[in-house]
């Protein structure tokens, strides 16, 4: 049997603030203590009304503590002006990516401006992950809104409005988090010349004279966007040690679609282009000048949201991604899709596959067509010139089937590495697999379990330890059986073994998180 979608229709309606106790199988390893965070959609009802798609509902903070006594779970809803305002009216009157919310005003010309208000035009709702932005814990989502939370509570502590702070108007959800504790992420504004992606410094902590981190980044590049009107969909950048690498994808947001459709109340998925025809755009921007480097770089069309690691390489950078032939995911998520069709739609969608796509820098004045200018040893990916100079690039396909949401060892980000954990995009199989793909091998060990459904992988090494894939790699999982029960599962990292599980009964349902975090004791 397929995968079944319909275990994406839970609808959490109580939180579990109190630390509740698991029950525990197997050993967990003395050395793994902290807290496991996830984010991602949970309530999806308010009153009489549903959200439309998956990933609107309001974000729920689920956080598992690993301990001497083994581990507890805990959750809570993020108190954004989202949530809120829907609770309080038991109603969807915030819109959302695929929901348009009821206007609470009685005019029209009120209606008018409330549909044109920024804050009302992006929700503020912020279910896509937890990252660290200057010592602080914060739920993102694309939006230019940031949450900040106490990890240790799930409190809600307050909001950081990114369009007032820096006029921008979304951002990259996954930024990128270095050793000195500087975070670096791509911000979407609108410059002299149309839509642009600025790439930014935050500080580890605020600059003097400065009231937060996020007042006045430092700035390290800028892109102008290749549509002037269709600015590219970008969940996740690259980042290597000299480079930001940024990929303009054929995904697109119109914006003439976007603002017809928020004045005729349809929802912002409704103004997501995607140019088929066209092709994905490659920025390298150098890291310490901040300039894109000149040569233009095209590769065969490919949808994504999850760059797994770039590093560089004898003068190559090299970009895994995990990608698919169209948005399809995007369009299938709707609820009433899953209702009608979520038990078979695993034999119908496409399972995506990892691709390694290969830029060299050093180009030849003078080249023949034909000639491959990828010089590894042993790699597939090529990259032709072609008359008017610019590079052609068709990638490796590594896997056949994508891994998503992937997880590598920290340390290894932005370098070259050798192993990364995933979701397999196999919806074949009856219940959600998790991968181990070993780049240089291409070979795929799988964690699999009938009736359970995978949640997001963490990868954390193991303290002292030399192997790159010497660790546990933490999943949570939900049950076919049961709405409400949760599973929290700790592999060996190596052999893909389990060491230990704890299981969780909660008092509403357990909602599928989308993206995670490892914070250790």
């Amino acid at each position: 049997m397929p995968y079944d979608f319909t275990t994406l229709l839970r609808n959490c309606l109580v939180e579990q603030g109190t630390p509740l106790q698991g029950n525990l199988t197997g050993t967990l390893p003395p050395w793994l203590r902290g807290s496991y965070l996830l984010n991602g959609p949970g309530r999806m009802t308010y009153g009489e009304n549903e959200f439309n798609h998956i990933f609107d509902g309001s974000a729920l903070i689920q956080k598992f503590t690993l301990g001497e006594n083994g581990a507890t779970f805990s959750s809570r809803f993020l108190r954004s002006y989202a949530y809120t305002t829907n609770l309080e009216n038991e109603q969807i009157v915030v819109s959302e990516f695929g929901t348009t919310g009821k206007s609470l005003s009685k005019s029209k010309l009120g209606k008018l401006g409330e549909k044109l208000a920024f804050d009302k035009l992006f929700s503020d709702n912020a279910p896509v992950g937890v990252v660290v932005i200057g010592g602080e814990y914060y739920c993102i989502t694309e939006a230019p809104f940031l949450h900040k939370i106490d990890p240790s509570t799930l409190e809600t502590i307050s909001k950081v409005d990114l369009h007032k702070e820096l006029g921008i108007n979304s951002q990259c959800p996954n930024p990128k988090l270095l050793n000195d504790g500087t975070v670096i992420n791509v911000l979407h504004g609108v410059g002299a010349t149309g839509p642009k992606y600025d790439i930014v410094a935050f500080p580890k902590k605020p600059m003097e004279g400065r009231a937060s981190v996020f007042s006045k980044p430092k700035k390290v590049g800028s892109v102008d966007a290749r549509w002037k009107l269709n600015p590219c969909h970008m969940h996740t950048f690259g980042l290597t040690e000299n480079y930001v690498v940024l990929l303009e994808q054929p995904l697109t947001i119109d914006v003439k679609a976007t603002v017809t459709n928020t004045i005729r109340d349809k929802p912002f998925i409704g103004g997501m282009e995607w140019m088929e025809k066209k092709l994905v755009k490659i920025h390298l921007v150098n890291r310490e000048t901040g300039k894109e480097i000149k040569q233009k770089i095209k590769c065969e069309a490919f949808f994504f949201m999850h760059i797994i690691n770039c590093f560089e390489q004898d003068n190559h950078v090299i970009i895994d991604v995990d990608t698919y032939k169209k948005p399809d995911l995007l369009y299938a998520f709707h609820v009433k899709n899953l209702r009608e069709r979520g038990a078979t739609l695993g034999s119908e969608l496409d399972g995506g596959c990892v691709r390694r796509v290969v830029v060299p820098l050093n180009v030849p004045e003078k080249v023949a067509p034909e000639e491959n200018l990828v010089k590894l040893a042993g790699s597939r990916a090529k990259a032709q010139k072609q008359k008017d100079g610019s590079l052609i690039l068709t990638a490796d396909t590594i896997t056949k089937i994508a891994y998503e949401v992937p997880s590598i060892h920290p340390q290894h980000t932005g370098r070259k590495y050798r192993y990364f954990y995933g979701n397999s995009g196999d919806m074949t199989v009856h219940g959600g697999k998790v991968g181990k793909v070993d780049i240089d091998s291409r070979k795929v060990k799988e964690w699999h379990e009938e009736g359970m459904y995978a949640s997001v992988t963490a990868f954390v090494p193991r303290p002292g330890a030399t192997a790159e894939d010497d660790g546990v790699l933490l999943l949570t999982a939900l049950h076919s059986d049961d709405r409400k029960k949760t599973t929290l599962m700790v592999l060996d990292a190596t052999e893909m073994k389990e060491m230990a599980r704890v299981e969780f009964m909660t008092p509403s349902d357990v909602t599928k998180a989308l993206h995670g975090l490892f914070i250790p004791e």
